[in-house]
């Protein structure tokens, strides 16, 4: 259920101006007529938490397509209303797009979803998709099949995905700029764009359970713990085959690359490494908040103690020890 979305933005024209700040943001979700209101509380209920412990920035808006056709309709018409009234976004045009055959258009949230179910397959994608230039944080989410009880997906894979979103908003946030060319290269490469924010969602959700914070959802058929979702990085990693195994972490920089899933896998265990070294807290309290009057290396350079080419270096080398010792790492309580 890696959000294959997760860091298409979409942004309507740039400028150089920066994002407004919220004096009071709030968190709303809207869900497909058919989808069960209970899936909009979960996520609701998840990003309440979220954004508890790691700040909310600017207001959030987390849209939830079904698999339905005319009910995926509805709620784009919903979105672009909305748009309409606030000012943000003419209707037609917003319509035009949203819910036309342009490339990540709200609609193809409901469509994916469609596909994948008439395919008998549990496919499922979320993504942060803007929007600076209206101040606020806006995702939409194809289907939650764990949430929904379908597959017997956990519904932890769906919880996890919605903090997985949110870290990437919790990254935007400390971007003032609205060009999108200069929040592309703040935001840094693929590896720690989607590693880091794969990585706080799983140690997010692990701390978060544990302290019983997270909604209750459908189990499913198999356990999800932050150490067994972490290993299967693991086993994906040393899997990997082509190309793609002899690639090192700071070669995956762009989406496009054949090899970018890896980015979420093996990112997700250099941040696991970078955290070792330093401390839990380190993205949230050291890096972001520098990450803008230095730019992404420095501000990595900065935190990490090491230059990029040194931190790669020693990533790399540890990736080459035991399974057991790479785990070793995680002290899971």
């Amino acid at each position: 259920l890696t959000a294959l979305l997760a860091a298409v933005t979409v942004v309507l024209g740039s400028c150089a101006s920066e994002v407004p700040l919220s004096e009071d943001p709030e968190i709303n979700v809207f869900v497909a007529d058919d989808l069960s209101p209970a899936v909009g509380e979960t996520v609701r209920a998840t990003l309440e938490v979220a954004s508890t412990e790691w700040g909310l920035y600017w207001p959030v808006e987390y849209w939830i397509l079904g698999v339905d056709e005319t009910a995926g309709l509805g709620l784009v018409t919903q979105f672009c209303e909305r748009r309409d009234d606030l000012g943000q976004w003419g209707f037609d045009d917003c319509m035009d797009r949203e819910a036309g055959s342009e490339q990540h258009a709200m609609i193809e949230y409901q469509q994916l979803g469609a596909e994948a179910l008439a395919n008998g397959e549990t496919f499922g994608t979320a993504g942060r998709n803007g929007t600076p230039e209206w101040g606020i944080h806006r995702f939409a989410s194809s289907q939650p099949w764990g949430l929904t009880g379908v597959g017997g997906i956990p519904g932890d894979e769906d919880v996890k995905t919605v903090l997985h979103e949110y870290w990437h908003a919790v990254q935007h946030s400390f971007i003032t700029t609205t060009d999108f060319e200069a929040r592309d290269e703040l935001m840094g490469p693929v590896w720690f764009v989607e590693g880091s924010a794969e990585y706080m969602a799983q140690y997010g959700h692990h701390t978060f359970s544990s302290q019983g914070r997270l909604p209750q959802v459908p189990k499913g058929d198999w356990p999800f713990t932050f150490e067994s979702k972490m290993e299967g990085k693991l086993f994906r990693i040393d899997d990997a085959s082509g190309e793609c195994q002899e690639r090192d972490l700071i070669s995956i920089e762009t989406y496009d690359d054949p090899c970018s899933e890896l980015g979420y896998e093996l990112g997700a265990w250099a941040i696991a490494y970078l955290v070792d070294l330093t401390g839990p807290n380190i993205l949230l309290d050291e890096f972001h908040p520098i990450v803008e009057e230095l730019g992404w290396q420095e501000a990595f350079e900065t935190v990490s103690n090491l230059s990029l080419d040194e931190f790669n270096s020693s990533f790399m080398g540890f990736m080459e020890k035991s399974h057991d010792e790479r785990l070793n790492i995680l002290k899971v309580d």
